[in-house]
């Protein structure tokens, strides 16, 4: 099982919709009880634009949401997610160290 101590809802930003259910089977199975909010954003793919500022908006809407902590199923955004987390007060980590922790394999990409 993965330690998540006091963490009752957990906000996931992905990328890509198929995520959404990998995590939720995941999380089941390692995290049983813990809520899990999702939020897609596939532009934070593309190269235009200021991704810090998107990144920073799908936080906030996890925020918003109630969540305790956020996890990133992109492992390319994961830095980025985790310094705006923190400077918000938030806990933040990819999925791939998660799993890795709880020996699992990770989402697929």
């Amino acid at each position: 099982m993965w330690h998540v101590p006091s963490v009752a809802t957990v906000g996931f930003l992905h990328v890509a919709a198929a995520h959404v259910q990998a995590a939720r089977r995941l999380l089941a199975e390692h995290a049983p009880g813990v809520v899990d909010i999702h939020v897609v954003d596939r532009t934070l793919l593309g190269a235009t634009g200021d991704v810090s500022t998107r990144i920073a908006a799908r936080v906030g809407e996890l925020m918003g949401r109630e969540v305790d902590a956020v996890v990133c199923t992109w492992p390319a955004l994961v830095a980025d997610v985790v310094r705006v987390a923190s400077e918000r007060g938030i806990a933040a980590a990819g999925v791939d160290e998660l799993t890795a922790a709880a020996g699992v394999r990770a989402l697929s990409r």
